[in-house]
């Protein structure tokens, strides 16, 4: 039943971008950016790239969110998914240089 609603959610939200004015619009927009994981997760088992790089405009998740959703890339093997995520981190974050001296 929940996987449905925000099935719901996502194609009512990805439909109106471009007008974004409809009260509809505006009800999706405020469920998913209350389940924003919830919403990636699904985008990352579709491996739909594009939808996740508009939900990630939004700013509605900060690196720590980003960070499980690469770990759930890896753990459910969705490669598209995780070199999107992969790179997003890179592109905002960047990685930290690590110490390895003796």
């Amino acid at each position: 039943m929940q996987d449905k609603k925000l099935e719901q959610a996502l194609e009512i939200y990805f439909q109106n971008i471009p007008a974004g004015e409809s009260e509809e619009f505006r009800e999706a927009q405020k469920y998913l950016k209350l389940r924003i994981r919830s919403a990636m997760e699904l985008l990352i088992e579709k491996e739909d790239t594009e939808r996740m790089e508009q939900l990630e405009k939004c700013g509605w998740f900060s690196e720590n969110e980003l960070m499980v959703f690469i770990r759930y890339a890896q753990e459910k093997t969705k490669l598209r998914a995780l070199v999107w995520l992969l790179h997003l981190k890179d592109k905002k974050y960047g990685y930290q240089k690590r110490e390895f001296s003796l």
